[in-house]
């Protein structure tokens, strides 16, 4: 595919969308699995960033119900837009904004122009 872009104008996008847009910061935790002292399986999680800059914002209008563990809980999507070339986030990671959880869902690549990345996320709810 042919870009009209030159390199230093897709690189200026990046540093204006970076700079105007990305106005809160978050965590990035990504999961290990483990096995504890009597064989069951744990999952921790470590740190992979903190202070990044990013901009959280509803996906959807309507939040829904879902059963989880036999309790009705209510499931919203959010999309998270962060720094262009300076994280790594996939499926099953989590983040956490202003002291709320979310599990990302998916990372958006399929766009032309990349100037930020962006993340399809539900909110975790305590």
């Amino acid at each position: 595919m042919t870009s009209f872009l030159s390199a230093a104008e897709l690189a200026q996008m990046r540093a204006d969308a970076s700079r105007t847009l990305l106005d809160a910061t978050c965590t990035l935790l990504t999961p290990t699995a483990g096995v504890n002292g009597i064989g069951e399986a744990t999952l921790t999680w470590g740190t992979v960033g903190v202070s990044v800059p990013c901009r959280l914002r509803p996906a959807g209008l309507q939040a829904r119900m879902v059963e989880l563990g036999g309790q009705p809980q209510t499931s919203a999507d959010w999309q998270l837009t962060l720094p262009f070339g300076t994280v790594t986030v996939a499926p099953g990671d989590r983040v956490v904004i202003s002291g709320a959880t979310f599990e990302v869902k998916q990372s958006i690549e399929e766009e032309t122009w990349r100037t930020a990345v962006r993340v399809n996320l539900t909110r975790i709810e305590a």
